[in-house]
């Protein structure tokens, strides 16, 4: 039975973490894509106010998936 491995994350101006993806193999290179993602996030309230790119997960790690007994 091949291991499994979730990516749990703090989504940016969130405070819970949720699950991101589930993946077979190499889920240190998944984690490393995830972390270069970001966001465009805006300062102003009007149309072209100035805006600067964020993370979009302030926090990632990985988790080992159990097998389920049979």
């Amino acid at each position: 039975m091949k291991q499994r491995y979730s990516i749990w994350g703090v989504e940016w101006g969130a405070d819970h973490e949720v699950e991101i993806i589930q993946v077979n193999a190499n889920p240190e290179d998944m984690r490393k894509a995830l972390g270069e993602k970001t966001l465009k996030v805006s300062h102003s309230a009007f149309p072209g106010g100035k805006k600067s790119k964020v993370a979009k997960y302030s926090y990632l790690r990985i988790v080992e998936n159990q097998p389920c007994p049979k």
